[in-house]
């Protein structure tokens, strides 16, 4: 396996070897799911600096009015009282991966 790194403009025009049509039609029944981890809380990383049991920083947060589904908060509530915090948890993780996923582009050869 090799590691390529493209620019945005090669990236543009990169004709990769996956057969799109097929991915298109394809059931859920037929997705291998088997390399992808659970969905755990150590996936879910502390926003909060911790020394010796200590609170040593928080990051600062903005409170915002962001209209949910109502199933998605009824999900996030049953997970306990710190329901808020885990949300921003998960938005945390999709912006991390979003910074990897943009950025690197793996090629195995």
């Amino acid at each position: 396996m090799a590691i390529v790194t493209y620019s945005s403009e090669e990236l543009k025009n990169y004709k990769g070897k996956t057969d799109w049509e097929r991915v298109k039609n394809m059931t859920e029944d037929e997705i291998d799911y088997s390399d992808i981890p659970m969905f755990t809380d150590d996936l879910l990383p502390s926003r909060k600096v911790y020394l010796n049991g200590e609170l040593l920083k928080q990051y600062e947060k903005k409170s915002v009015d962001v209209p949910l589904d109502f199933d998605i908060v009824t999900f996030f509530k049953s997970m306990g009282d710190d329901w808020q915090e885990r949300i921003n948890e998960v938005l945390a993780q999709v912006v991390k991966l979003k910074k990897v996923l943009t950025w690197r582009v793996i090629v195995v050869r």
